[in-house]
């Protein structure tokens, strides 16, 4: 039996980076291109100051609040395909289930970072040193 290649092996293991790999870029670029032309002037600035952040590798955290029916998921939605289309890893996650179900590949916070439900003093999220969670 031939030995395995195991370059591919390390590559393929890590599921959280295989499936945030496997987007179709080209359905993400035209999907992205619609979005970004049915943004409304707020809407874009949020978008803008999003993008200009994370294409200059600056970080933060960003918080859209608005009444339902606002457009912050489709902000979201644009800010991912766009930063997807450019084979880049988004991670979308979201404080609820509904919420997440919106999201292209979208999940709860607690299940992505293993958050526990009942959060008391001494809580702490069980993501493992190792896990496939923590390896860029």
């Amino acid at each position: 039996m031939p030995f395995p290649d195991y370059e591919f092996i390390s590559d393929s293991c890590n599921m959280l980076i295989h499936d945030e790999m496997a987007y179709d870029v080209e359905t993400l670029e035209e999907e992205h291109e619609s979005y970004h032309s049915s943004l409304n002037t707020e809407q874009k600035y949020a978008y803008d100051t999003i993008i200009e952040s994370v294409n200059a590798q600056q970080g933060g955290v960003f918080f859209l609040y608005g009444y339902g029916g606002t457009g912050k998921t489709f902000v979201w939605k644009t800010i991912a395909a766009s930063i997807r289309s450019r084979g880049d890893i988004v991670i979308n996650v979201a404080s609820n289930g509904i919420a997440a179900l919106l999201l292209t590949g979208g999940r709860t916070a607690h299940s992505r970072f293993a958050i526990p439900i009942n959060v008391l003093e001494d809580s702490y999220c069980s993501i493992q040193p190792d896990s496939v969670k923590t390896r860029p």
